[in-house]
């Protein structure tokens, strides 16, 4: 097993030896309506689908030979931060803004998800798998080994919920492409803000469900959670 050492996350243990663990009771049940944050087709000016399971292995938990990630968060305020704080300055710093055209270029869809047992990567949970809290603010490349491991346990966990790097309080969810949840279906009364729906339309086995795509600009939710990350808008 690769040694835990502080300022570098290490790689996890070889699958047969992972595959060993009893990680299905490190995981739990999630179901309800989460955040999507997805950009624009600069072609089109629309945006990209909402539903979009990805193995680029361009982020934390989407490897290449996966089965593809879907990214939520449970407010506007997490995925907000999980896409623009890695260059947001600090108070006062006009880095901490948004800009006229970002507020353009993105959109915020709700998505539904039926109850899936995911990844609880928090508390004691990511010392019992054999690595620490790196595995979610360290490097891209062995995070998404980690993925992968997780990914293809015996146990067919659904995903990762996590908590995010920039706020500790704010919940994120990796969710791995599992048969059940595609395709997609749309649903029109699925709007904004989540809190409303309770565990919304999902149901204990469905696929996902989306509701309209919000341009940020217009997101009903957008200045309360400016006001709350006390981020500008630049003019």
């Amino acid at each position: 097993m690769p040694k835990k050492t502080p300022g570098k996350l290490n790689a996890p243990s070889p699958k047969a030896a992972f595959d060993q663990l009893p990680l299905g009771k490190l995981c739990v049940p999630v179901k309800g309506v989460f955040y999507r944050l997805h950009a624009f087709d600069p072609g089109t000016r629309a945006p990209w689908p909402p539903i979009f399971f990805s193995r680029r292995g361009s982020t934390r938990f989407d490897p290449v030979r996966g089965t593809g990630t879907l990214y939520l968060g449970s407010t506007l305020v997490g995925v907000l931060m999980e896409i623009f704080d890695d260059r947001w300055g600090p108070l006062g710093d006009s880095s901490r803004s948004l800009t006229q055209a970002e507020l353009d270029q993105w959109w915020v869809t709700l998505v539904a998800m039926p109850t899936v047992s995911v990844f609880a990567a928090h508390g004691q949970n990511l010392s019992k798998i054999g690595t620490d809290f790196q595995v979610l603010s360290g490097d891209h490349q062995i995070s998404r080994r980690w993925a992968l491991r997780i990914m293809r346990h015996p146990a067919n966990v659904g995903g990762i919920l996590y908590p995010s790097r920039h706020d500790g309080t704010q919940r994120n969810l990796a969710l791995f492409k599992r048969p059940g949840l595609t395709p997609s279906s749309f649903d029109a009364t699925l709007q904004p803000p989540a809190v409303t729906h309770g565990t919304g339309p999902a149901k204990a086995t469905s696929p996902l469900i989306f509701g309209p795509a919000t341009l940020l600009r217009h997101h009903p939710e957008l200045n309360v959670a400016l006001q709350e990350l006390e981020v500008a808008i630049l003019p």
